[in-house]
């Protein structure tokens, strides 16, 4: 087990199809979740950007800036809007695509506009679409009913999705400037979804691309929970304990586990570890797969990503959900503002 080892993208498609795996950024979370993300050697090679802001993709590579329309308010209808005049740019970019990484976070007109379009543009061209997306704080309030509806329309393209509450970071590091955490919370994110997706260095045990992908279920929400501990177990506890606090712990069907440690890290800890997460899932039905390093620090890292929940709580901020049943809603769909002069009306009758 002191074996560097790892599943790659070749062991579940060929070799010459490993670059049709292609990563996109969207909006200023998930820009720079994305472009910390290409920084590890995870098999995704493309990876580009969308944001309506051009700071959002200041030195980036492969970047789409989407002008927002200028005569509407700045909310998801408007930039899904000027998300379409842009269509082509966006299936160009997913073209080939066997597997499409989507990053956003959903607490902005960006990302919660361009997301599920992005998603849709992707599904049509028959790419498999995994979805993660970073829910917004709890004390921001004016955010979470545009974010829940949002991923609701995510879960309904998407083949997998991975849901993550900024509210887990932002109790731990509420005595810092609040652009550190910001910056902080980017780049914890960006190093649990690289361990999930197969990056590693010499003494690591890599989870891959290939297991997240068969952990998925669709029209299901994954949650991914990240806890620092000195003690693993504690490390453990703490991110399961996060997980069920949103969601139904007996829905669970797979789980994948990642820890990292130091060069100490025993062989014991680990053992004890999995088996201490296997028995906080349940009766053992869980299918668990796991990994670590040891190119970490004296603090245990946890990284914890539960699949299978029917519903979520950061999913049910939207009060008509709660009124009507889904069959009952008029129109599922997205809503999409176009900025057409009042003449050009006529013509969409």
């Amino acid at each position: 087990m002191g074996r560097e080892h790892t599943l790659t993208l070749k062991h579940f498609m060929p070799m010459e199809d490993s670059n049709n795996v292609v990563g996109i950024g969207v909006g200023t979370a998930g820009c720079r979740v994305a472009s910390s993300i290409s920084r590890f050697r995870t098999g995704i090679h493309r990876f580009y950007y969308l944001s309506c802001e051009e700071n959002d993709l200041r030195g980036l590579s492969e970047a789409i800036l989407i002008p927002p329309l200028s005569r509407l308010r700045r909310e998801p209808a408007s930039v899904r809007g000027a998300g379409v005049k842009h269509l082509d740019k966006i299936r160009n970019v997913i073209d080939g695509a066997r597997i499409t990484l989507i990053v956003s976070g959903l607490g902005g007109a960006t990302g919660s506009g361009l997301a599920p379009l992005v998603a849709e543009a992707a599904k049509e061209q028959g790419s498999f679409v995994l979805a993660v997306a970073i829910m917004p704080s709890s004390f921001e309030r004016s955010k979470l009913f545009y974010s829940s509806i949002a991923l609701r329309h995510l879960r309904g393209v998407c083949d997998h999705i991975i849901v993550i509450d900024n509210n887990d970071f932002i109790q731990t590091l509420s005595d810092k400037p609040i652009l550190e955490v910001y910056d902080e919370i980017n780049e914890r994110i960006a190093f649990a979804i690289s361990r999930l997706l197969g990056a590693f260095e010499k003494g690591d045990y890599a989870i891959s691309l290939e297991k997240v992908v068969s952990s998925s279920i669709k029209d299901r929400f994954a949650l991914l929970a990240i806890s620092d501990r000195m003690n693993m177990l504690e490390a453990v506890s703490e991110a399961v304990t996060s997980i069920y606090k949103k969601a139904e712990p007996t829905e669970a069907e797979a789980a994948l586990l990642y820890l990292s440690g130091s060069k100490n890290l025993l062989a014991g800890e680990v053992e004890d570890s999995v088996k201490h997460f296997t028995a906080l899932l349940g009766d053992g039905s869980v299918k668990v797969e796991y990994g670590f390093s040891t190119n970490g620090y004296s603090k245990v890292t946890s990284v914890v990503l539960v699949s299978g929940f029917k519903t979520i709580k950061l999913a049910n901020y939207d009060v008509l959900e709660t009124i009507f049943e889904p069959e009952r809603r008029l129109d599922s769909a997205p809503e999409c503002a176009l900025d057409l002069p009042l003449d050009n009306i006529r013509q969409l009758e």
